[in-house]
């Protein structure tokens, strides 16, 4: 039977190669002890399940690399840190991170960086990661292409053009990160709290970054409807089409579409209508131009049509509103 391996294998294998005095099999996982002239500390790693485990480490004074150029599967990692700190440095991008108490560190496997550097300072963590690939394979094919859209677009929200996350951890994951550091992983019923708690911490971390990123995106969405309400307005008589308004605004007809309607409760062909209407109210009030005037004013090259339109809405014609006005 083939073993087949991920990043996390090829991580603590390079680990006890290089950097380990003696490992320790347990009961769930594998523990690995720091040579001496690498530092003082410890690492952990427990297989919760397929394509879900946590691992972890507890070391006072380190310097370790890792290269990166190797093929990975689509691993999210989520880790918490109890205290002391971590200085990250990933390259070629040179970008640096600290990892220090009560952050969460978000990281994608998914990525083209050629090295990462670590140096650990009275730090201990820990880090659940799952495999997405392990994860699909178990679940029901009904629903594994919606369920793969909704995962990659929030992954992609989540990290953006960002390889590595490191942010404070909400009250939420820092008291299930205690919890966790408190379960004996020695017997079966440590093991099944540990992967309740696992799984807890990773449904939690995602429930709070769907709601921060819907948030984001009505933002967003507010900011698009906007900007082209603005356009309808600055161009009533001549309004653009919704696909010319979609491509303006940078964003597709569904999503200009779908915006409209949340947003206003109207469609765009509506909201069109009424913002012209509008406008003729205004000029029948306020200017003596005369109805055939207002009418192409706001784009109607018929009168007629603009009079049945505008009694539609307003239960009069536009010559009795600017009378009784």
């Amino acid at each position: 039977m083939t073993i087949k391996k991920n990043i996390m294998d090829d991580y603590y294998k390079y680990v006890e190669d290089k950097y380990c005095s003696e490992t320790l099999d347990e009961v769930l996982g594998k523990k690995y002890f720091i040579k001496d002239q690498f530092g003082t500390g410890n690492f952990f790693r427990i297989k919760i399940e397929e394509g879900l485990e946590i691992s972890g480490f507890d070391i006072s004074k380190m310097e370790m690399d890792f290269d990166n150029r190797v093929p990975h599967e689509d691993i999210l990692e989520v880790g918490y840190c109890y205290g002391g700190e971590t200085k990250i440095l990933s390259l070629p991008d040179g970008k640096e991170y600290t990892f220090k108490k009560d952050d969460i560190c978000i990281y994608n496997t998914l990525n083209k960086l050629d090295y990462f550097k670590f140096k650990y300072r009275n730090c201990k963590a820990m880090s659940i990661h799952m495999n997405f690939n392990s994860i699909k394979n178990a679940m029901n094919s009904i629903w594994e292409d919606e369920i793969l859209r909704d995962w990659q677009e929030n992954i992609n929200n989540i990290f953006k053009e960002n390889i590595l996350i490191v942010e404070k951890a909400s009250y939420d994951l820092r008291k299930i990160a205690q919890e966790i550091d408190t379960i004996s992983s020695n017997n079966m019923m440590g093991y099944m709290k540990l992967k309740l708690k696992t799984i807890e911490f990773l449904a939690t971390f995602l429930e709070e970054k769907s709601k921060e990123n819907f948030k984001n995106i009505k933002n967003k969405e507010v900011q698009i409807i906007t900007k082209a309400k603005e356009i309808i307005n600055e161009n009533i008589e001549n309004t653009p089409s919704v696909k010319e308004l979609a491509n303006q605004l940078n964003t597709s007809v569904y999503k200009l579409q779908k915006g409209f309607k949340d947003i206003t409760g109207d469609t765009v062909y509506e909201y069109i209508k009424k913002a012209k209407i509008e406008k003729a109210k205004y000029l029948l009030k306020n200017s003596n131009l005369s109805i055939l005037e207002i009418a192409n004013e706001i784009g109607y090259e018929n009168p007629s049509k603009f009079a049945n339109v505008f009694k539609r809405y307003n239960d009069i014609t536009p010559l009795k509103y600017r009378k009784s006005k």
